[in-house]
């Protein structure tokens, strides 16, 4: 399925600024066939990350002992990268919102939703997985200039996940490829019509990344 750019979001969000309540479909094109209508209401408030390209401007202040612990899942999360944040700065709520409510749904058919998903973090560098009742160990590192975690563990090595963590709630984010790689791994589900979707939805606009908000 063709990306949308940021900077196309952008100029339609800016054209249309004034029927933003009443024309969100029009506005977002596709996406508003994935994600139904929406409303400035939708916002997403208390999202931890505005774009991942604010997150590695140094602003994460991370460190292992802000990771360490057992994480679980809250819902999905959605963020751009963009040199000018265009989409961030005018429609980063409600494009956010729109996308993660639709994303939630088809993440909890294959049963990754609240009490069956999270991440387990130790401080001494071992991890897991938590996947309903099966568990997927693990090693990983911070690297706190890039606000990343890197993650190895035997079915899918070399995951990069970009994070912030603020009062005992973390968003961790991955580019599409690696947020689908995740997904079919714990699942064990690499061929059906939902997976089809999430991977239309993570694919749907250019620097768009997806993952997990996560609790404590």
């Amino acid at each position: 399925m063709k990306k949308f750019s940021l900077m196309a979001v952008a100029i339609l969000m800016m054209t249309f600024s004034a029927s933003a309540q009443s024309g969100l479909g029009g506005i977002l094109g596709k996406l508003g066939q994935l994600a139904g209508n929406a409303t400035s209401s939708d916002s997403a408030a208390g999202s931890l990350i505005t774009s991942i390209t604010d997150l590695i401007s140094g602003k994460s202040a991370l460190t292992p002992q802000t990771i360490a612990g057992t994480w679980n899942y809250a819902g999905s999360a959605i963020s751009f990268k963009s040199s000018d944040n265009a989409l961030s700065n005018i429609a980063s709520g409600v494009a956010q919102s729109t996308i993660e409510k639709k994303l939630d749904g088809y993440l909890a058919k294959v049963g990754i939703s609240e009490g069956l998903f999270g991440f387990t973090f130790n401080e001494d560098g071992t991890m897991a997985v938590q996947y309903g009742s099966r568990s997927f160990p693990g090693t990983w590192t911070l690297d706190t200039e890039k606000a990343t975690i890197n993650m190895k563990m035997a079915s899918f090595i070399n995951m990069k996940g970009y994070a912030a963590v603020k009062n005992g709630k973390m968003e961790l984010l991955f580019d599409a490829t690696t947020m689908m790689k995740i997904v079919k791994s714990v699942t064990s589900v690499y061929k059906n019509s939902t997976l089809t979707t999430i991977n239309s939805i993570l694919n749907q606009y250019d620097q768009m990344y997806a993952g997990f908000k996560l609790t404590k």
